[in-house]
């Protein structure tokens, strides 16, 4: 029996997760629209073909996170830890990295 959350085709839009431990999480092929994660562990997590449109994470620890083909359409992220964590393969400091070289 595994002792992590997996969550597998569910709809979560509009949910909030504040002060929980989502260390180690799978989420695949989920709706979480305008879902709130706040205060929370997020290390290890990995999505899987979830919409994340217009959802927030605050304050959070993102490292190691994985997040394949989802849906990131007016993501907001703020107050995070990415350390290693990765979009489609790619390390999120890269994207950043490239992003503010663009800009310049």
């Amino acid at each position: 029996m595994s002792d992590k959350l997996q969550i597998e085709n569910q709809q979560l839009d509009g949910s909030t997760f504040k002060s929980v431990s989502l260390k180690n999480a799978e989420f695949q092929d989920a709706n979480m629209t305008d879902a709130k994660i706040i205060d929370a562990n997020m290390t290890g997590l990995t999505f899987e073909n979830v919409k994340l449109t217009d959802a927030t994470f605050d304050d959070v620890n993102l490292s190691g996170v994985s997040i394949n083909a989802a849906d990131l359409t007016g993501l907001e992220i703020t107050n995070a830890d990415i350390t290693d964590a990765m979009i489609d393969g790619i390390l999120i400091t890269d994207l950043i990295a490239a992003y503010e070289a663009s800009q310049s």
